[in-house]
């Protein structure tokens, strides 16, 4: 009987050590961690008149799609050129002089409808690849009518990490462009309708990538 009691005793403990080793087991969920925040929004430190006390212009801190709401610019396609010149501000304005709002434009423009034909021609690229050149490059050659720089402003901008350090100070030339909507509507239909189909399943997918561009480049 006292073996048997020796021997209860030895399993308990052993029981029990092992509980002790492995802890409780955790099936609760695992918590989420906290995001980090965003970073600040970036500081205007000085701008092209800071020295004559005046302001920065509103639409140095809006988006195109922004500017776009608005009335004034309702009937136009807005682009905003944002060049970083790091901390030498001289030779950022020499190359605002040498500025070429064409073909910078140009580029814009057909960055963005190859994007587009992209997402419409979604199942049908391969097929639709040569014919998706030949639209973005008429597209890149087209002459917008109406172009026009509204505006040029620079400024030099602190920009921070997330717990608010300061990260870098940077100088920054932007230029806001206008472009009439109807102007680079009109070229974008040109260029889709400049190139035949070959086959009647080519020709449905094209239908289909025109039908996408119905609103332009929106």
């Amino acid at each position: 009987m006292k073996k048997i009691l020796g021997l209860a005793v030895v399993i308990v403990v052993g029981l029990i050590a092992m509980g002790c080793v492995s802890g409780p087991s955790n099936t609760g969920p695992t918590p989420l961690k906290t995001p980090e925040p965003p970073p600040p929004t970036p500081r205007i430190l000085e701008h092209k008149t800071s020295d004559f006390g005046g302001s920065v212009p509103d639409w140095v801190s809006k988006t195109p799609i922004q500017m776009e709401k608005e009335d004034e610019y309702s009937t136009f396609y807005v682009f905003i050129e944002d060049h970083p010149g790091g901390k030498d501000l001289e030779g950022l304005k020499l190359w605002a002089k040498n500025f070429d709002a064409k073909s910078t434009i140009a580029d814009m423009v057909s960055q963005r409808v190859q994007s587009k034909f992209v997402g419409a021609a979604a199942g049908d690229k391969d097929m639709l690849e040569t014919y998706m050149e030949q639209v973005v490059k008429s597209v890149s050659n087209a002459e917008f009518s109406g172009m026009r720089v509204n505006d040029e402003f620079w400024v030099l901008k602190q920009y921070f990490n997330g717990d608010g350090t300061v990260d870098r100070e940077e100088y920054r030339y932007l230029f806001l462009i206008t472009v009439p909507r109807k102007a680079i509507n009109d070229a974008i239909a040109r260029a889709l309708n400049g190139v035949k189909p070959k086959t009647e399943e080519e020709k449905t997918a094209v239908d289909r990538v025109k039908e996408a561009f119905g609103e332009g480049m929106d």
